[in-house]
């Protein structure tokens, strides 16, 4: 199932849109020309991962080296600070446990398309 989130202009104007499907919220997330959708939910105890923030995180550069990366593509939870892959919907902290799904996006002409996959 596909469904039209907006037009390309007003999805990254708001940053994120949050869409329902099938009865479960998913945030559309624009970074710079690129739109990601992950599941709207923390895991850990429910927020609106939409009302969160996008920033980087601290990656490994070398042996005891870590330089700032990542940048605009970790979602952290607004309240409790979970930390989750944009791109994979994987936890920084714990990646081979817990997770945000994540949905496939398009545009097509002018418009923001989500792929459910269903």
């Amino acid at each position: 199932m596909d469904v039209v989130v907006g037009r390309v202009e007003e999805v990254r104007r708001d940053g994120c849109r949050v869409v329902d499907v099938r009865g479960r919220p998913v945030g559309v997330i624009s970074v710079g020309e690129e739109f990601f959708a992950v599941s709207d939910r923390c895991p850990h105890m429910g927020a609106s991962m939409c009302t969160g923030s996008l920033s980087g995180t601290f990656v490994e550069a070398g042996p005891q080296e870590l330089v700032y990366g990542m940048d605009e593509r970790v979602i952290r939870c607004p309240w409790h600070g979970w930390e989750f892959d944009l791109e994979t919907g994987r936890s920084l902290l714990e990646p081979e446990r817990v997770g945000l799904k994540t949905y496939r996006v398009t545009q097509q002409d002018g418009q923001v398309v989500l792929h459910t996959g269903a």
